[in-house]
């Protein structure tokens, strides 16, 4: 009896210390074919923990399937331990729920917006005024943040649960347009255009709000948030970071940043933007315009 209840202690002790070596990051997968960024999420995780391994050692990521999902539910599943961490843009309420690592991931290109509209509105959009585009319908997001940008800003917004819909939405006539930031909606455009071949993307004008998006993780997860904030500053610093955003599939089109310079960029504001966003620190923005 001795002998079973001591080699029991010893089995627990030795799982236990291999679970605790063994890091393992939780993130969410995506049913979704039209969510062309997912992947540029995940790769970037792989690249920040190969950044930070040799400070903080090996981890792996988890890929965690949710039925059903949507960006709400995803922002959920961190509170309640499923998920590790996810990305979202972000605004005061979300992050009085979560921890942000308040470096936005994308160089806070998520703010700029092109838009995908129906071929034969085409017209309509190049020679709409500002007032006219917002008398138009876009096809946002329940509860993304672009949406209440958007309509704070006074532009009509259809907010629509799941991602995959507004597509349908837009090409049958629901909705005007559907804005995307300009690193993901070209990607999207690409994966759905055979489903919806009456839909096109309009980047002469392009809207633009302050709006970065961040790593959130649960705010006891104090390690990962510091792992996270330690190899994105390390890899911004040494110029790695740029370099993974210039061969991504999904950014590698943005480049040159000069090229967006004879668009029409229009101007919002957004005064959900929390006071604690480093706005201060250039190396963490890219802009397309001086305006």
């Amino acid at each position: 009896m001795h002998y079973l209840f001591y080699w029991l202690v010893t089995f627990l002790a030795f799982a236990t210390q291999v679970n605790a070596n063994d890091k393992r990051i939780a993130i969410i997968d995506t049913p979704y074919e039209e969510n062309a960024s997912h992947q540029y999420f995940v790769d970037l995780v792989h690249f920040l923990l190969d950044v930070s391994r040799e400070k903080y050692g090996e981890a792996t990521i988890e890929l965690y399937y949710a039925e059903n999902n949507t960006h709400e539910k995803t922002l959920n599943l961190i509170s309640t331990g499923l998920l590790d961490l996810s990305w979202a843009g972000t605004t005061k309420n979300l992050e009085r729920k979560l921890l942000p690592i308040r470096i936005p991931l994308l160089g806070g290109l998520l703010g700029y917006r092109v838009s995908i509209i129906r071929k034969d509105d085409h017209d309509k959009f190049s020679k709409a005024s500002v007032e006219q585009f917002k008398s138009m319908i876009a096809c946002q997001g329940q509860v993304w943040g672009d949406s209440d940008i958007l309509e704070d800003n006074g532009y009509n917004v259809m907010r629509i649960s799941r991602f995959d819909l507004m597509f349908k939405m837009l090409a049958h006539g629901r909705c005007d347009y559907f804005p995307r930031a300009v690193y993901e909606g070209y990607n999207e455009l690409n994966a759905i255009i055979k489903k919806y071949p009456n839909l096109m993307m309009f980047d002469d004008k392009i809207l633009h709000y302050q709006f970065p998006l961040y790593f959130f993780v649960e705010p006891q997860n104090i390690m990962l948030a510091e792992r996270l904030r330690y190899a994105l500053n390390k890899a911004i610093d040494d110029g790695s970071f740029i370099a993974f955003m210039q061969r991504h599939p999904l950014t590698e089109a943005i480049f040159p940043i000069e090229k967006w310079s004879n668009k029409n960029i229009i101007r919002l504001h957004n005064r959900f933007l929390p006071a604690e966003t480093p706005i201060k620190e250039a190396k963490y923005w890219l802009q397309l315009s001086e305006y």
